[in-house]
Formats: C-alpha cells, structure tokens, sequence
C-alpha cells in the first residue's frame, strides 16, 4: 500500500487529528491522552465540553477522556455522511458500493477503526485478516493510490468539521449520538430511573457552571420547571448558544407540557430575545404568553405577563409600562391564594410594585418613595425570594441617589450586587455595575465609576448584552468623562449610547443621549469658541426637546429648553431653594391633603382604599373652593359691590349641582340606552369604576360584570357602538373612559 503523506506537509489541525486517529486505529488513544495533558486540556476546553455535559458520570473514569474522544470523532464522521443522518450506522448497498461521494468517508470510517467492513461476498472475497483499505479497494475496484486519495480528502473533510466547536443542531446532534452511548451502556430498567438520572446529572452541570448541559438533562428528565429556570438564571450566557433556541422547540412539542410550564417558557424565551436585543421577538413571546393566561383566564399569570410588558415598554413608552404594571396589580390582587405556590403570587405583586417605583424614580417622581414604602412592608410580611429582594435594593439605590443621599444609594446597590452575585443572575450583576458608574461619578471616585463601566463593556465584547444596559452604561461612562472634563471622550461615549438607543429603538436612552450631546457640545463651544460646537448642540437640542415633547415631560421640556442659557452663562442657574406653589401657599392644609391623597392613589392597592382617597381629594378641594366663595362674598361686603357678580354666584351653584347631580344622571342615561345589554347590578358597578378611575380595561370590566373575556370584549364594542363608551390605546393597554351618548 502507498504510504500516508509525510506529516511535515500536514497543517497543524490536521496533525492532531492524524495522531488521534492513528492511536484510535492502533488502540492506544489512552496511552496519547495520557502523554499529553495539554491536549487533553484543550480538547476539554474548545470540543469535548458538550460530550462530557451530555455523558456525566456514565463514561468510566478510567478510559473518560478516550471515550469522549472517540464519540466526538464519530459524531464528527456523521457529519461527513452525504445524506446528513446523526449516525455511522444504516448505511445502504448502494452507499456502500456505488456511490463515488461516500468513499471519503468509508474509507475513513473503516480505515481507522471505526466501523468494519460489510461482506459483500458477491462482489469480493475477502481473507479474515486483510485490512480494511484493502477489503475497499477490492470492493471498488480501485488501486491504493486511489483509496487514498479518498482518505486523504475525508481527513481534510474531518479537519474542516473539527475546526470550531459544534453549536446548534450540530451540537445537539452530538448530544444525541452520546446520548444512544450512555443508554446503551446504562440498559435502564425503565423511563423513570433514565429519568432520575438526568436529574442528577443536571445538578451535576449546574454545579459545573454548564448550562447547556443542563437544559439538554432537565429536557431528557421532562422536568419543564428545572428547564424555564435554568432559562432565567443563566439567559445571558444562553443568548449566545443556538442549540437553546432548538431545546425550547423540543420542550414546547412535549405532551406533557402543561399550560403554566409553557406560559413560563414563552416569558424565557422572550427574556432570551431581549439579551439578544430583538424587540419584535421579545414582543411576540409575550404576547404568546398573554394569549395563554388570557385563554385559561388566571389571574396570577395575567399579572405576572402584565408585569414583563410594563418592563418592555419602560424604555419605549412610559405611559403604556404605567398601564401595564396597574393592571398586573390589578390582577395579582385578585389572584387565588391557591394558585401556584403559596407566596407566588404577593411575590409578583412585590415584583410590579418595586418595577412600577422604579419608573416612578426614573421621573422623578416623589410617589416612589410611597411605592417603595409599600414594597418595605411587603417584605416585613412575607419572605421575598432574593431576586425580588435585590430589585427592591436597586430602586432603594437609586430613590437615594436621586434624593442626593448617595452613600446611602451605594449601600442599597451593593446589597443588591450581594444577592445578584450569590444568584448567579450575570445580567443583574451587569445592570448593578452600569447604576454603580453614576454614583461613584457624583461622589468624584472617577477610577471606580469608569471601572465598573468598562467591565460591563468588556462583557459585551463576549456575551450578548440588552442594548438598554449598553446603552445606559456608554451614557453613564460619559458623564463620568463630562464630570472630569474630559469632554471629547464625552462625546464618543455619548454617540454610541446614541447609536445603540436608535438601532434598538429606545426613545428615553435617545432623549437622554441628545440632551448629554448638546450639554458636552455647548461646553466645547464655550472653550472653544468653534461655531460647529453651538450648532451641534443647537441640534441635539432640538431632537431631545422633540422626544421630551412627544413623551409628555414638561419639566424635562422645560430643562432642555433652558439648557443652551445656563451652560453658556447667559442666566442664572435654577435656584434649588424654590418658593411654594402658590396653591400651597394660599391653602396649605388643603393641598397637603391633596398630595397625601395623591400619594395613596399611586399605590396598586384595594379599590375601596382608591375610593376613600378619591373622596378625601374631592372633599378638600371643595373646602378650597368654599374658602375662595367666601374670601369673594367678603370683598364684596367690603367694598359694596352688591348685585355687580349675582350673575357668577348663579354660575357657581348651576356648576356645583350639576356635578352633584352627574352621577345620577350618567346612570339614567345608561339604563335608557344599555338596559338590554346590563343589568343594575352590572351597570352600577361598571359605572362605579369609571367613575373612580376614569377608565376600565376589559380585564376590569370582564371582573366587575362576572363575564368572561370574550363576552367582555363584545360588550365594551357594543357600549362603544352606542356612544357610552370611547376606546383609546391598543393591545395590552387599551381603555374605554366614557363617551358623549346623545
């Protein structure tokens, strides 16, 4: 036989896998593992991980790492075969003996020990002892020199299979082929010891920081809870594998899957597609998910999905998270203490109430310390889980930064990274650096704020990061530079959060990226003179007034417009020592109520509390109106001005009893033109909540009538129809405030 060519010739990839595949042909791949421990190591590192994740504690000690080795070099000839099957066995006549494209990887197969020869005694006789190379030779009637050209051009083939470690289905394919070898070897004495073990071998994995290997045994264990867990603790590291995207397929085409295991595998992958910065994505699985707590009409899932799309639309659109967040409090309320574990649901309950502060704070706005103080009380009541424990820590954090108590915030913060960390929730802990940055650049400990920026940027370089977390993080590096007066690096900061917030679509990261940019660019022209400087802050300007518009945000509306004037110096910055609004000057008891009230309403609590507080406000504005009555009768008497203003006394009492009497007569106008379609029961309590609110969505309106979804849904078309009812929003956030019937 022709000779192999020499190796001098071989690439480096190829010389390995020569000398694998030369000890697997003589028998001795465990004499070559053991004389080279760096080989081992490598091959651990970048190829055999998933072997050895999907084996476990099946491959015996002894010979683990030959075993590993040899089922990665059989899933590696699989992949070579023409017709893609996972296998080497099942191979036809005709591959065998006819087809030309298949003789690369025969001759592989066969040549190194792999897989023997059939007896094709029809087409030659071969001896008992004659070698593989010549048994195919005779078959194929081909000279040696033929043959290895075939073998030759499989052994490039291999080279090229082995290049990069397998991903996706590739890689599940691998897991599969040693799957069949842990089974056969195992022979189980039935499914539910086969089951037992792949629970114990994703212990095994979690313990090992492999959570791959841990979703593919909690899928083989049909433990669909221990699958969406795994999913949420390690999404980030998830994200970047394609062979989850194929495990989750295979966990949903499950019979067994139950309607709430497949509600939380829809949240997973949409917190997978969030990592992955894909809104559309991330929005179709939730919307999956609010379809199936909407079919089975549970309560506590409709919160807990109400709860993920308030975090969604928190950075796109505030006014659609704040409706989100109502009505998952709305209906964790509601909720069936028997649902789910005991405590789950006042732990989503926990959960909205700590998000819907967190947005609170981000406007700041003082009803998230009401909120916050909710939360606080939460926790004295019930033992929270620590993933919630450490949202409350991070909006403590940030309530006090905000307040300008920043070592307090600093506490609050790193007791929250505590809990991230002993978690193992790496996106957490990542978000936890990007809010540390901006404490530490107030407290001017520069080094810490840029340190903890750059680690999550350096995360970014190999993990797949939420662009609001990159986003923010570039913005908060910024400010750190802005604060040194290192303004150039500034603006590079600056212009990437920018970047990012328009390539993901983020409206806040894009108003406050402009608002950053025009502030650095005055400054720059204010040292520089250069007129560039003016007008790209002029344009920054103009873009962040534009989305702070859009949003709604007068008082950021005002900053921005003010801003050109107090960098440049042309007027006097804000005095934080401002005097009281003149209401509560003038009536100071009566608005304090107000905001009291106020207060209480911000909170997701019971309606009746709503209620009494509704009442309280109206009850002290009419102490102020007839404060004001009387302050006027008093001028009038005074000055003798008699019958001059009878005409607007007149005015007055028609407006005070007419709104006394709107109640009254909302409710004989709907019994005139709804009577058919809702009894006084149902009528009075959908007019009661209108009238507390404002507003019903259909969840409300579906609760206050005792109707299902699909009822409610004809109803509210129906009262709209008819001029009772006017919808606004669309999706999750759709409303109906009432209409100007005739």
């Amino acid at each position: 036989m022709t000779p192999s060519p020499p190796s001098s010739t071989l690439p480096r990839r190829q010389l390995l896998l020569e000398a694998l595949l030369a000890a697997h042909k003589a028998g001795r791949l465990d004499e070559l593992l053991a004389q080279r421990p760096r080989l081992v190591r490598a091959l651990s590192r970048r190829w055999l991980c998933t072997v050895l994740g999907t084996a476990g504690d099946a491959l015996p000690a002894p010979r683990r790492d030959a075993i590993a080795v040899t089922l990665l070099l059989r899933w590696a000839l699989s992949q070579l075969r023409p017709d893609q099957a996972p296998t080497l066995a099942g191979i036809d006549r005709a591959a065998w003996l006819e087809r030309t494209s298949w003789r690369p990887t025969l001759a592989l197969m066969c040549h190194f020990g792999f897989e023997p020869v059939p007896a094709f005694r029809d087409r030659y006789h071969a001896r008992t002892d004659e070698a593989a190379a010549d048994v195919l030779c005779g078959l194929w009637s081909v000279g040696p020199s033929t043959f290895y050209r075939y073998l030759d051009k499989g052994r490039r083939q291999l080279a090229e299979v082995l290049q990069q470690p397998p991903t996706g289905a590739r890689a599940l394919a691998l897991r599969r082929l040693v799957q069949q070898h842990v089974d056969t070897s195992r022979a189980w004495a039935d499914d539910d010891q086969r089951r037992s073990w792949h629970r114990q071998q994703a212990a095994r994995s979690t313990a090992a920081d492999d959570p791959g290997s841990v979703l593919w045994h909690t899928l083989q264990a049909h433990d669909a809870a221990g699958f969406v867990r795994q999913l949420q603790r390690a999404t980030v590291a998830l994200a970047g594998d394609e062979q989850t995207d194929l495990l989750c397929e295979s966990l949903a085409s499950q019979a067994s899957l139950t309607t709430r295991d497949a509600f939380d595998l829809a949240l997973a992958q949409a917190a997978l597609w969030r990592v992955r910065q894909s809104a559309e994505r991330e929005s179709q699985g939730y919307e999956r998910a609010l379809r199936i707590a909407a079919a089975s009409n549970d309560a506590l899932m409709l919160g807990i999905v109400y709860g993920a799309l308030g975090k969604f639309h928190e950075p796109r659109d505030a006014d659609r998270a704040f409706a989100c967040y109502e009505d998952s409090a709305e209906h964790l309320r509601r909720a069936a203490p028997g649902a789910g574990s005991p405590d789950e649901a006042a732990t989503a309950y926990a959960s909205t109430l700590v998000r819907l502060a967190w947005l609170y704070v981000l406007r700041n706005d003082p009803r998230s310390r009401t909120v916050l103080d909710r939360a606080q009380q939460l926790r004295g009541e019930r033992e929270l889980p620590p993933e919630v424990l450490a949202m409350l820590e991070q909006a403590w954090g940030e309530y006090w930064r905000r307040a300008g108590e920043l070592r307090r915030a600093l506490e609050h913060k790193h007791r929250a990274l505590n809990l991230y960390e002993r978690l193992g929730d790496e996106r957490s802990v990542l978000a936890t650096y990007t809010n540390l940055g901006p404490i530490y650049g107030q407290l001017r400990e520069f080094d810490l704020a840029i340190d903890y920026a750059q680690r999550v940027i350096a995360a970014a370089e190999r993990l797949s990061i939420e662009p609001e977390i990159l986003c923010s993080v570039h913005l908060n590096l910024g400010a750190t530079y802005f604060w040194q007066g290192r303004f150039d690096d500034a603006i590079g900061q600056y212009t990437l959060g920018l970047e990012g917030a328009q390539r993901a679509r983020l409206p806040l990261h894009q108003r406050r990226a402009h608002y950053n940019l025009a502030e650095a660019h005055y400054r720059k022209f204010q040292i520089t003179q250069e007129a560039e400087h003016e007008r790209l802050g002029d344009a920054h300007t103009a873009a962040a007034l534009a989305l702070a518009e859009r949003e709604g945000d007068a008082a950021r509306s005002d900053a921005t417009r003010k801003l050109k004037a107090e960098v440049l110096g042309s007027e006097a910055a804000a005095n934080p020592d401002r005097l009281l609004p003149q209401e509560f000057a003038a009536h100071f008891d009566e608005m304090a109520e107000v905001q009291r009230q106020r207060a209480v309403l911000a909170i997701p609590i019971e309606p009746q509390a709503h209620v009494r507080a509704h009442l309280a406000i109206a009850r002290a504005y009419l102490a102020v109106a007839a404060k004001e009555r009387e302050a006027a009768l008093a001028l009038i008497e005074r000055h003798g001005l008699g019958q001059s203003f009878g005409d607007a006394f007149a005015q007055l009492r028609q407006t005070f009893e007419r709104e006394l009497t709107r109640e009254e007569r909302l409710a004989a106008q709907w019994q005139q033109l709804a009577g058919d379609l809702l009894g006084d029961q149902r009528r009075t309590a959908v007019l009661a909540e209108l009238l507390r609110s404002g507003s019903i969505a259909k969840s409300g309106y579906a609760q206050a009538c005792g109707l299902g979804p699909a009822t409610a849904s004809k109803h509210l078309a129906a009262l709209a129809e008819r001029g009772l009812l006017v919808q606004s929003g669309k999706g999750p956030s759709t409303r109906y405030h009432l209409g100007t019937a005739p």
